[in-house]
């Protein structure tokens, strides 16, 4: 079979040769490029899953948040729209200095709404408690943190529990600096104006 194959070769050109082995490697290189695209088929459906998956859990956490604002046996604000201080939380601002904490920090939190386009009222009030949540414990300084800290512990509730204040005052001061009065949030809120 040896002595074949090379009495083959000597026969054949060798630029015939040389396209054999360009096609081998051809049919070769598609196979491989067709196990890519197959692989990349596969991650782009389980990447499409997560960010499904993402989404679920954000909407899960928002109802659990609800759930435990409402359950909340010292709640700090009123989940009611508009949204409120509670006798308690109007105490806790005063404890904490909150209105000091926002003079302070309040243009970092006001730019951080704004970049945000909020269109009405309701969409101000949604985006000031969630840029609050995200952002309010990396701008506190040490002094702050530990007072907050050290309220929640004689309290026994969680430091997040202050949150709402901080969301309140925020809410409200943008309100007052685009004129908007607090009872517009109550007009634009989605769940209002299906009823």
């Amino acid at each position: 079979m040896e002595t074949v194959l090379l009495k083959l070769v000597e026969q054949l050109n060798s630029s015939v040769f040389v396209l054999i082995l360009i096609l081998v490697f051809i049919m070769v290189a598609v196979f491989h490029i067709g196990k890519w695209k197959e692989r990349f088929c596969t991650h782009e459906n389980r990447l499409g899953k997560v960010e499904t998956l993402s989404e679920k859990i954000i909407a899960i956490s928002t109802k659990v948040d609800l759930i435990y604002e409402r359950t909340n046996p010292k709640p700090m604000t009123q989940s009611y729209s508009p949204i409120s201080l509670t006798p308690l939380g109007k105490e806790n601002a005063t404890n904490m200095k909150a209105d000091e904490i926002f003079e302070r920090i309040k243009g970092t939190l006001v730019q951080l709404v704004e970049s945000t386009n909020p269109k009405n009222a309701y969409d101000i009030q949604t985006v000031s408690m969630n840029v609050i949540k995200i952002n309010l414990l990396r701008l506190l300084n040490e002094e702050e943190l530990i007072r907050i800290k050290n309220l929640a512990y004689q309290q026994g509730v969680l430091v997040e529990d202050f949150f709402g204040i901080f969301g309140v005052i925020l809410r409200n001061h943008i309100l007052q600096q685009k004129g908007i009065p607090i009872s517009e949030i109550d007009k634009c809120d989605p769940a209002k104006q299906k009823s």
